[in-house]
């Protein structure tokens, strides 16, 4: 059986953002349940020098559908946009990428395969082809960010687990 690019990358992609949507409702119900401030987790950190909670969030969706977004143009430069500093906020962009990655069709992903893609920063530029971008560029950030949005909360105390990490796998139907 052979597996498409679309099925490499939108499904998985789709679970996590849904699971990092709960990670979300459950910082915020943590705030509101312990009388914490929003900020305090919405601008926490693992360490010093790491971005907060809501950059890795925001992170979530940039290479997600901002990558998609960056294939159909052949360029992606990461975002210096600010994250956001509230749960609406936050929702936002994680509601934006569900509804984005549910848009991509099979047959606009098989016609990624071969562009050329690039990846600039600066002065620097690193050359793909959409699906090397995708699956070796983008994939990765997307784990890392959403890993360190659970990890932070974990660090927290969170009484959350890897089945929060993982959300609703696709098991197969009898």
């Amino acid at each position: 059986m052979t597996i498409s690019l679309y099925d490499a990358v939108i499904p998985s992609q789709l679970q996590i953002i849904a699971s990092v949507r709960a990670l979300v409702d459950k910082a915020k119900a943590h705030c509101e349940n312990e009388g914490t401030a929003a900020e305090e987790i919405i601008g926490a950190r693992l360490i010093e020098d790491m971005q907060p909670f809501s950059y890795q969030v925001k992170s979530c969706r940039e290479h997600s559908l901002g990558a998609i977004e960056a294939v159909r143009e052949g360029v992606f430069t990461p975002s210096l946009v600010a994250p956001p500093s509230d749960w609406e906020g936050l929702y936002a962009k994680l509601d934006e990428a569900k509804a984005g990655l549910e848009a991509v069709t099979e047959a606009e992903m098989a016609g990624f395969i071969g562009q050329p893609m690039e990846f600039r920063f600066g002065e620097m530029v690193m050359p793909f082809t959409a699906e090397n971008f995708l699956l070796s560029f983008a994939q990765p950030n997307f784990y890392f960010h959403a890993t360190t949005a659970y990890d932070l909360l974990r660090e927290r105390g969170f009484q959350i687990g890897k089945g929060d990490f993982l959300g609703t796998p696709r098991m197969k139907r009898a």
